[in-house]
């Protein structure tokens, strides 16, 4: 009778062990309430323990954290009586998760570290370097980063020690990030650089294109944009065999941006053509990427697509009511609007500067840098001065620090010297 019932309750937790492994939480719950009433059908105190763990940690899936609580502290009770070291250290990581869900940071440090202090040298020593992650991940969000830094080494001493090394990479990203966050940007670099290699020795290519699209922010953050280019291009060509269209679309668009970044217009016209393709969603940042597609035609002058582009942003910008948007796009069509009328009849510009005035003088300070900087990039010097000059005017009467765009006037003057 005994054996029966013991199988019966081992085949109930495989079950329910499936199921949480699949994300079918609310039968994983069953299963596992099942596996407690034969547990106590069998009064054995640690099989008791072990099956209200499991049952508990369905429940923090399911968000019911007061239920959780509850079989955590009763497996806690039942393994401090029996002297059970690994299942306290394991129902102490339980009520750490569910410290962390509350948003009680300082209480799940404090259960990590009493998870970590009475877990058994004998038990296996991968799950121990779990433990130290994930108190390395507390105190990160804490910002004591002392401890922080100490739970990474601890976690990646144990994966390289016991051989693993999807979980050293891992440690090694997460320990780049923090060093990122600690404005050691050179070290966060080569930690980064590091677990790609890892990643790539395993042959895990989702992680690999996932630090590789970090690496290229990291990059980008330095202004290093061809190592940026490189990591980034690598990520996007790893990512079209698993990646979701939303992430591929994400990826195709920072590859755009750095692009843009390296003045290869039309390749990040291409790129940001992709990512409007495969992004599945028409909201602000769909009109942001035509806000963007419609900038790269309008550089190349295609004006009829740049207005194009523009006028499919604004449509969306509208129903969203951003405003702010709403008024770039209009500047904008204004400006596309005035580049027209001067192809269309250019003696009538011709050296009128009162019209040139004009066209200009309505345009806010953002919208006569971006024009500056778009006749800047054209090499139209003369062009791009003349919108510095008027961007300055207008912060000055605005009561806004004008040291940068003073900075700008200076060198597009030397540049406009030196052409002629």
């Amino acid at each position: 009778m005994y054996d029966g019932e013991l199988y019966a309750w081992r085949n109930l937790m495989e079950s329910g062990t499936q199921c949480l492994g699949d994300e079918q939480y609310l039968k994983a719950e069953k299963y596992f309430i099942q596996g407690l009433i034969k547990a106590y059908e069998l009064t054995v105190p640690e099989i008791v323990a072990f099956t209200l763990r499991l049952l508990a940690t369905v429940r923090v899936r399911l968000g019911n954290l007061e239920f959780a609580e509850d079989g955590f502290k009763e497996a806690l009770r039942i393994c401090q009586e029996l002297q059970n070291a690994k299942g306290m250290a394991e129902a102490l990581a339980g009520l750490a998760s569910i410290s962390v869900k509350r948003g009680k940071l300082q209480n799940a440090a404090a259960e990590y570290e009493q998870a970590i202090a009475v877990y058994p040298k004998t038990s296996p020593q991968l799950r121990l370097g779990m433990l130290y992650a994930d108190l390395g991940q507390v105190y990160t969000a804490l910002e004591e980063w002392a401890g922080a830094k100490r739970s990474y080494s601890q976690a990646l001493e144990l994966c390289r020690l016991y051989g693993f090394p999807k979980g050293e990479a891992e440690l090694v990203v997460l320990s780049g990030e923090l060093c990122f966050r600690l404005g050691q940007k050179n070290e966060a670099i080569s930690k980064l650089k590091h677990a790609c290699q890892i990643f790539a020795q395993i042959q895990d290519m989702v992680a690999l294109s996932t630090t590789l699209q970090y690496l290229a922010l990291l990059y980008f953050d330095q202004n290093k944009m061809f190592l940026a280019f490189e990591c980034q291009q690598r990520a996007v060509a790893l990512s079209l065999g698993f990646d979701t269209k939303e992430g591929f679309s994400e990826s195709c668009y920072f590859l755009s941006k750095i692009e843009q970044n390296l003045e290869h217009f039309q390749e990040a016209r291409s790129y940001l053509e992709l990512s409007i393709d495969f992004y599945p969603h028409k909201n602000l940042d769909m009109a942001l990427r035509y806000q963007n597609l419609g900038s790269l035609f309008f550089i190349s002058m295609d004006l009829a697509k740049s207005e194009l582009y523009y006028l499919k942003a604004l449509s969306l910008f509208e129903l969203f009511r951003d405003e702010q948007r709403i008024s770039e796009v209009y500047e904008a069509l204004a400006l596309l609007k005035g580049i027209r009328e001067q192809r269309e009849d250019p003696l009538k510009f011709q050296d009128k500067s009162e019209d040139r005035s004009q066209l200009h003088g309505g345009f806010t300070l953002d919208a006569l840098i971006h024009l500056a900087e778009f006749y800047e990039k054209r090499h139209n010097y003369r062009d791009a001065l003349e919108c510095y000059w008027k961007a300055l005017k207008k912060a000055r009467d605005a009561e806004i620090v004008t040291d940068w765009i003073e900075s700008r006037v200076q060198q597009v003057s030397k540049r406009l010297r030196r052409k002629k």
